[in-house]
């Protein structure tokens, strides 16, 4: 009984040290030299009512067959520290993805998609530009330290817009590549369609593709008027990126009934068909498919003016 009393007096005067622990932490927080003031005093305002100029180079991800590098300039006024208007350009330059290499080397030719695979670079789609005008939202922001030494302010911020991409594709065709289609022709006859078929893998048509734009980016300030950024961005839109017929029922299920009924694009094992007579193909618009077009990019941020605005 009296070790219980013991206890029972310990576990009260613990209790009652809490308490008066807690009271004196809530009395120094609302008496202390503190209380009342700002969490957050003469901020550093690095983007409120500046303009910054972005140099930018980008690369495009989970492309299929053209890899485009994009090098551009961006340009941001910001109303606010958290809000922004942008406008942006960016000229590319294609690179050939491993399956375009691929099928250029390996596949036989002379097939309903691919007259000559040696050509085949030339009837993929490929983006040549891009210009876009969006919004900035940035609703973080912080310091970010390395080390405990390199220290440096940053901010996530959010972007959405509209962009207008400058593509490059197979030009539509009535030329079909079914052999079948010159029987009964004469020799001649049936050449110029054959020709027919193999000039249109080369020629090219351009057009402007509209598209919704938005990502994310970090924005890392190296002193207070020059930041370093990485950015993400998706916009996607329909185009034909293999220049192959994606569309005709011919192309992907055959009229033997035992061929894949998946588009082109799936399966390099695809472009190697047996026999050029059981495929059907014109190009058109229908077989433009939907990519959303990824791309992350790297810039440096040069903000006017240089000084910034500073808080009270």
């Amino acid at each position: 009984m009296a070790s219980m009393k013991r206890l029972f007096g310990t576990l009260v005067l613990a209790g009652a040290s809490l308490v008066t622990s807690s009271a004196a932490a809530q009395d120094i927080q609302i008496r202390g030299p503190l209380a009342g003031a700002r969490s957050v005093a003469r901020l550093v305002r690095y983007r409120e009512h500046r303009l910054s100029l972005t140099p930018t180079v980008g690369i495009t991800l989970q492309d299929e067959f053209s890899r485009e590098l994009f090098f551009g300039l961006r340009a941001n006024y910001h109303f606010t520290d958290w809000i922004g208007l942008g406008l942006g350009f960016a000229g590319a330059a294609g690179l050939d993805t491993s399956l375009t290499t691929q099928i250029a080397a390996r596949s036989p030719g002379n097939t309903a998609n691919i007259a000559n695979r040696a050509n085949f670079p030339d009837q993929i789609g490929r983006r040549n530009y891009m210009i876009d005008l969006y919004a900035t939202f940035i609703p973080l922001r912080g310091k970010f330290a390395l080390f405990q030494n390199l220290v440096a302010d940053l901010d996530l911020y959010f972007v959405a817009g509209v962009a207008v991409v400058g593509v490059t594709e197979r030009a539509d065709t009535a030329a079909a590549g079914l052999q079948s289609q010159t029987a009964g022709l004469d020799a001649v006859a049936a050449a110029n369609v054959r020709s027919a078929w193999a000039r249109s893998q080369t020629e090219r048509a351009s057009r402007l593709a509209v598209a919704p734009t938005f990502g994310f980016g970090l924005n890392f300030f190296i002193n207070r008027f020059v930041s370093v950024n990485v950015e993400y961005r998706a916009t996607p839109f329909s185009w034909n990126r293999s220049g192959t017929d994606e569309n005709s029922t011919a192309t992907r299920c055959g009229p033997a009934g035992n061929e894949s009924c998946e588009g082109f694009s799936d399966l390099v094992s695809t472009y190697f068909a047996s026999s050029a007579a059981q495929r059907v193909s014109r190009i058109t618009s229908d077989d433009r498919s939907l990519s959303f077009n990824q791309m992350v990019s790297l810039g440096v941020s040069i903000f006017l003016p240089t000084s910034p605005r500073i808080g009270p």
